[in-house]
C-alpha cells in the first residue's frame, strides 16, 4: 500500500502546474468577457476553470501521497496543503459562478482565487527549492544577506572551519533538499547536531575518515549515478569545494575548531589561500593605484615549482599574494626568487623562516607591499629598519619575533601602516604607551598571550605575565 502512495505521489510534480496555467487563464478569459467585444470567450472561461478546478483536485490527492513521506517541514508543508485544498474549493466556486452577471462577489472570488495560487505557489517553491528561494536573486541585489552569507574572510587561519568554509557549501549546493524546510531521506546539514544524526539510512559523517562518509562520498560519484549529490541538474560542488568537504572531514576539524587549529596539507593551502583573498573586500588603498604590468606564466611556474604558492589578489588584477606556508624551511635562494614579481607583489606571508639580512632587504625591494606576515620569523630590529621603502605597507604581522621597541620605532616612516601585531615580542608593556604616541594612527596589538601546543593538536590560550 506504501508503494502504491508513493508511485502516486510522484505525479505530483507533473499535475501541480497545471491547475496554476488553467486558473489564470480562466481568470483573464473572465476578465475579459466582461467586456462587450469578447463576451464570446464565456464558454472557453467555463472550460478553462473546469480543467483548472480538476486539476486541482488530483494535485491535492497527488500531494497528499507526497507528502506522506516526511521529507518537509511539518508547519510549511501543513500551510501549503490548506492552500492547495483552498485553491481547489474557490476553483469549483469559480467554475459555478462562470455565467453569472460580473458582480462584487464574482470579482471578489476572482481575487482571492489569485492570491491563493500565489501563496500556493511560493509555498511549493519553498519545500522544493529551500527557504527564501523566490526572492534570493533580488536579497543579494539589494544588498541583504542571509545568515549563512560568506562573510569576509581577512586571515583564513583566524576562520572556523566548519561554520565559514563548510557550511556555507552546504548551505548553497544542499540546502534546497536537506534544510529545515526538506529533509530528503531524512536528512538535515544545516547544523551540527543533524549532520551528526545522519538521515534515514545511517550516519554520514564519520570524522577522520572522509572515503567511508556518506557526505564525501555521495559527492564524488559518478554524476550519471542515482545516488550521486547534489542531484542533475541542480547546482554541483566545484573541484575546490570537494576537497575542502575532504579536509574537513579527514582532518578531524570538526565544528569548533579554526583553521590554524588544523593540519593543512600543502595541497589544500591553495584552496584556503584562493578562498581567504576572494572573500576579503580589497579597499582601494590596499592595491597600488597605479598598474602594473601582467607576470609571465614561466615566472609563475618558476616561482610555483620552488613550492611558493602565489595567487591574483582581486579578479581582473595584475597584482599578486605570496605565501612560504608549503616549504617547511624557506631559504635565501627561494626568498630571492621574489625579485621576480617585486613589482606585483602587495601581499606576503613568510611566517617562520630563518633567513639572511639580504634576504629582509630583498623583501624591502618590494616596493608594493601592503600586508606583511613574517611572525614567528628571525627578523631583527635592524631588518625592520631596512621597511622604510615600503611606503604603501597596510597591516605587519611581527608575533613571536625578537623586535623590540626601537624596531617599532623605525616604523613611523610609513605614512599608510594601520596595524602592527606584536603580541610576544621585546616590547615591554610600558613601551607600548610611548610607541603610540609615536604612531598615533596605528593600531598597535599587545597580544599579552601565548599559544600552548599539546598532543589532542587544540590550541589553548593563555595570559602572559606581564612583562616589567
Amino acid at each position: 500500500m506504501n508503494g502504491l502512495i508513493e508511485f502516486i505521489g510522484r505525479f505530483h510534480p507533473v499535475l501541480v502546474h497545471l491547475p496554476i496555467g488553467f486558473l489564470l487563464l480562466a481568470l483573464v478569459f473572465q476578465w475579459l468577457s466582461g467586456k462587450e467585444k469578447y463576451a464570446g470567450i464565456l464558454p472557453a472561461t467555463k472550460i478553462a476553470f473546469l480543467l483548472g478546478m480538476v486539476s486541482a483536485l488530483l494535485s491535492c490527492v497527488t500531494g497528499w501521497s507526497l507528502s506522506s513521506g516526511g521529507e518537509y517541514d511539518e508547519d510549511t508543508l501543513s500551510f501549503h496543503k490548506w492552500m492547495g485544498i483552498s485553491v481547489a474549493a474557490i476553483s469549483i466556486v469559480g467554475y459555478l459562478l462562470v455565467a453569472r452577471p460580473n458582480t462584487f462577489l464574482k470579482r471578489t472570488i476572482s481575487l482571492i482565487t489569485f492570491l491563493l495560487i500565489i501563496i500556493t505557489g511560493h509555498l511549493g517553491g519553498t519545500l522544493t527549492h529551500g527557504e527564501g528561494f523566490l526572492t534570493k536573486g533580488i536579497s543579494i541585489k539589494s544588498g541583504d544577506s542571509s545568515k549563512l552569507t560568506r562573510k569576509n574572510i581577512a586571515n583564513v587561519q583566524e576562520a572556523q572551519v566548519f561554520a565559514d568554509i563548510i557550511q556555507p557549501v552546504l548551505h548553497d549546493k544542499c540546502g534546497g533538499c536537506h534544510s529545515a524546510t526538506k529533509q530528503k531521506g531524512g536528512l538535515r546539514l544545516d547544523g551540527k547536531e543533524w549532520i551528526l544524526k545522519g538521515g534515514k539510512d545511517g550516519q554520514v559523517f564519520l570524522s577522520g575518515n572522509a572515503d567511508a562518509s556518506e557526505l564525501y562520498k555521495r559527492v564524488i560519484m559518478d554524476p550519471l549515478e542515482e545516488k550521486h549529490m547534489p542531484p542533475k541538474g541542480k547546482p554541483q560542488l566545484t573541484e575546490q569545494e570537494v576537497n575542502l568537504l575532504h579536509w574537513w572531514i579527514n582532518s578531524n576539524a570538526g565544528f569548533e575548531k579554526k583553521v590554524k587549529e588544523v593540519t593543512q596539507p600543502a595541497q589544500i593551502m591553495p584552496a584556503l589561500l584562493a578562498m581567504q583573498s576572494a572573500a576579503v573586500t580589497v579597499k582601494k588603498a590596499a592595491i597600488p593605484d597605479s598598474a602594473v604590468e601582467k607576470i609571465s606564466q614561466d615566472v609563475l611556474d618558476t616561482l610555483r615549482k620552488a613550492g611558493i604558492i602565489v595567487l591574483p589578489v582581486a579578479v581582473n588584477s595584475n597584482y599578486l599574494l605570496a605565501n612560504f606556508v608549503s616549504i617547511p624551511k624557506p631559504d635565501d635562494t627561494k626568498v630571492g626568487l621574489l625579485r621576480l614579481i617585486k613589482k606585483q607583489l602587495v601581499w606576503l606571508t613568510l611566517s617562520g623562516v630563518s633567513i639572511s639580512p639580504a634576504s629582509w632587504k630583498t623583501i624591502a625591494d618590494c616596493a608594493n607591499l601592503t600586508r606583511l606576515h613574517i611572525d614567528h620569523s628571525n627578523i631583527t630590529d635592524d631588518g625592520l629598519k631596512s621597511f622604510s621603502t615600503l611606503k604603501h605597507l597596510q597591516y605587519l604581522n611581527l608575533v613571536a619575533t625578537q623586535i623590540s621597541s626601537q624596531g617599532v620605532q623605525s616604523l613611523k616612516s610609513l605614512p599608510e601602516l594601520e596595524n602592527v601585531f606584536l603580541g610576544q615580542t621585546s616590547v615591554k608593556t610600558n613601551d607600548f604607551i610611548v610607541l603610540q604616541k609615536m604612531l598615533p594612527k596605528v593600531m598597535l596589538d599587545s597580544g599579552n598571550y601565548h599559544m600552548e601546543f599539546i598532543a589532542t593538536d587544540t590550541q589553548v590560550v593563555k595570559a602572559s605575565p606581564v612583562k616589567k
